[in-house]
């Protein structure tokens, strides 16, 4: 009975471990790009246009019109993180603007302000080397706060059993959107330090 107790927890251990693997896989693969010196700009961009679409989305719902838009919580999820100007709408604006023209407006000035920090260095390749260093040091903080969380979770996800629930189950799916805010937090992050990055003349 003993034996067979101990072979359900490795077995469920096994299982737990799956789960981790997985995440490292993924992560591992997109520290390598990093490592073998990739040009990361492009998925500096798309960082940032995920950030903008991301902050509209939770801020500007589909069915209301620009007037009842929450422009403030807007600006308090973005310019943190991207310092564009704080978005307010014309009056004509406000009467005919539609949601996905003001995520196009706000990617292209996104986009356009990454370019004038680009513009700051005298030679691309500075830059190309300062985004390969600060994705690097970001992926690996928010990786190993990550497997910390992963370990209390796994040591409370016992108690799951207790409420009829699987425990592998449950630390799948639990695991799998820590794993996404972790990913969230990486591009935040990246972008929040890329954007206010400053070249000094020595």
């Amino acid at each position: 009975k003993i034996e067979s107790n101990n072979f359900g927890i490795r077995e469920q251990l096994l299982k737990f471990d799956e789960v981790n693997n997985e995440q490292r896989e993924v992560i591992y693969a997109e520290r390598r790009k990093v490592l073998d010196g990739d040009n990361m700009r492009d998925l500096i961009l798309k960082m940032i246009t995920d950030i903008v679409e991301n902050a509209v989305d939770m801020s500007v719902s589909d069915d209301q019109t620009p007037d009842k838009w929450d422009l403030k919580e807007l600006n308090n999820l973005l310019l943190p993180v991207i310092p564009l100007k704080p978005v307010i709408l014309s009056e004509d604006q406000k009467k005919s603007m539609k949601k996905n023209e003001l995520k196009h407006n706000l990617k292209e000035e996104a986009i356009k302000l990454y370019e004038t920090k680009e513009a700051e260095f005298p030679e691309p390749e500075q830059i190309r080397e300062i985004e390969r260093v600060v994705l690097l040091k970001v992926i690996d903080n928010k990786w190993m706060a990550h497997l910390d969380d992963m370990d209390a979770l796994r040591e409370g996800i016992g108690l799951q059993a207790y409420g009829q629930r699987d425990p592998v189950v449950e630390y799948k799916m639990q695991g799998y959107e820590m794993y996404e805010a972790m990913m969230a937090a990486v591009q935040e992050e990246t972008v929040r330090i890329l954007f206010h990055i400053r070249v000094e003349q020595k």
